[in-house]
């Protein structure tokens, strides 16, 4: 067995630390910040559930559930309430359904009479194999309406971005593939129906839902640092990363004002990308460039607590989101009360609007103060607020999620190479494969997998060959897509 750090107790870092920590591995996770969990904080207040980071997590996803039985919280689960199937979008000033199915979708005021001809004409838009923006993308093949009203809010949805940067691949890499398959997404779909006989089949994916705990998202990162009692060291200052002589890795670390050298045969980096960036400096510094440039603009999520009776919408359905063209100043808000029940009191009901981002990073920036008059005045002007809210509550990240754009590619390939360059670093993050919870524990289990294989082939085991996993679901609604990976099936002797 030996001996890792993981830098970072996030959902990324704590994921990979218990893989590693049940394997047998002697587990060391640091963390400069006060408390485990990075943007999943879930906090209570006068009856109130608050989620500053993610609400939600998209299911099926087999790594998240598989970790959520592992540690004994399946009990604790929570999904979606019925009363949230219902999606709303901003058009014309106000808000309006969006259909699931895409018959109701053609048959409904989303789009034009224009707009909607322009989508059908889909299978007869040539294809395209290269990378482009996930703008480009949508107005190739869709047309300028369905950009501006499917995907500019649904970018926002997922990223907070805006598909005028952010990588069509990199997003949507499953809608990609399939254009390059069949040359249409519209005959994929078809063939797909006509494969499994008109009916649902094994192949096809689950129906998906929500999943949270009755005490938030936050009880997840709560229980793994428990299991790592003992391992997990916080307000503890990581500056670098360096190979060691001999063999293995070198982390230098300050506590306060002391700083130590610790030695470790293997370091797993599970940091967002400015402050991998940061620490691996001394390496490579190309690589550390390369990260350091990947824009998390500013976002902030604003909670708002109101008298159920205060609110003239029925708030029937999960949010709402607001396109670009529409110009409002946020860029959608959740129906947080009725997605999961215990987020409100009884008689109140709690919303969660979304700030800044690519799209206005400037209005994430504001005071406290401004952003919750901001969120309340759309609260006002979108779904009828009559009076001030109970409670409000703020939280800004001035660094947000990441934006993968056209260079995203050659970026991940750099990290991959640096990564053959020193076997036993390893690096895990939401700018690998998806920003969602699901995504990032899938991404992190990968990378403890990894860190296996490289100690299996140090003490001379050789280890099985690697085997595919499923991926490349589109996972909306507080998801993101899954792009296909590599897992190593690790060492038999391991």
């Amino acid at each position: 067995m030996g001996r890792v750090i993981v830098v970072g107790a996030g959902i990324s870092g704590l994921t990979a630390a218990h893989v590693l920590s049940d394997a047998g591995h002697d587990i060391m996770v640091l963390d400069q910040g006060g408390r485990v969990g990075g943007r999943m904080h879930s906090e209570r207040g006068a009856g109130f559930l608050m989620e500053h980071g993610p609400n939600g997590m998209v299911v099926p996803a087999p790594r998240a559930e598989g970790l959520i039985a592992d540690l004994g919280l399946a009990s604790q689960t929570i999904t979606r309430e019925a009363g949230a199937r219902n999606r709303y979008l901003v058009r014309g000033g106000a808000i309006q359904r969006l259909p699931l199915h895409a018959r109701q979708f053609f048959l409904s005021s989303v789009l034009s009479c224009a707009g909607r001809l322009r989508v059908l004409l889909e299978p007869f838009i040539p294809a395209q194999h290269d990378d482009e923006t996930l703008a480009a993308f949508a107005r190739r093949r869709f047309g300028r309406e369905f950009l501006d009203y499917v995907m500019n809010p649904l970018a926002a949805g997922i990223y907070a971005g805006d598909p005028e940067q952010l990588s069509a691949s990199a997003v949507f890499p499953h809608l990609k593939e399939l254009e390059r398959i069949h040359g249409s997404i519209f005959l994929a779909a078809i063939r797909s129906r006509r494969r499994a006989g008109g009916k649902r089949s094994a192949c096809h994916f689950a129906k998906r839902d929500m999943l949270s705990f009755r005490a938030g998202l936050g009880v997840l990162p709560q229980a793994i640092a428990q299991r790592l009692a003992g391992s997990l060291f916080l307000n503890v200052h990581v500056e670098s990363v360096q190979r060691a002589p001999g063999g293995g890795f070198v982390v230098t670390a300050r506590e306060h004002r002391a700083m130590r050298s610790l030695k470790a045969d293997s370091v797993v980096i599970a940091l967002p990308a400015y402050a991998a960036a940061r620490i691996i400096g001394r390496l490579d510094s190309r690589v550390a460039q390369t990260l350091a440039q990947l824009d998390h603009p500013p976002l902030a999520v604003v909670f708002l607590g109101y008298r159920a009776p205060a609110i003239a919408h029925p708030l029937d359905g999960a949010g709402v989101l607001t396109p670009a063209v529409e110009e409002r100043d946020v860029l959608g808000i959740l129906f947080s009360s009725t997605l999961f029940a215990g987020r409100a009191p009884p008689g109140y009901v709690a919303l969660t609007a979304f700030v800044g981002g690519a799209r206005q990073p400037q209005l994430a920036m504001l005071k406290p103060r401004e952003l919750e008059e901001l969120a309340h005045g759309e609260a006002q002007r979108l779904l009828g607020a009559r009076t001030p809210p109970v409670l409000a509550r703020t939280r800004v990240w001035r660094r947000g999620l990441p934006q993968p754009g056209l260079d995203h590619a050659q970026r991940i390939a750099a990290v991959g190479a640096l990564e053959s360059e020193y076997p036993g670093l390893v690096f895990a993050g939401n700018y690998f494969s998806g920003v969602s919870t699901g995504a990032c524990i899938q991404q992190a289990c990968d990378a403890g997998r990894r860190v296996e294989h490289c100690l299996a082939l140090s003490r001379g085991c050789r280890p099985q060959a690697y085997r595919p996993v499923a991926g490349g679901e589109s996972l909306h609604g507080g998801g993101y897509v899954i792009a296909p990976r590599a897992e190593p099936a690790g060492c038999s002797a391991a």
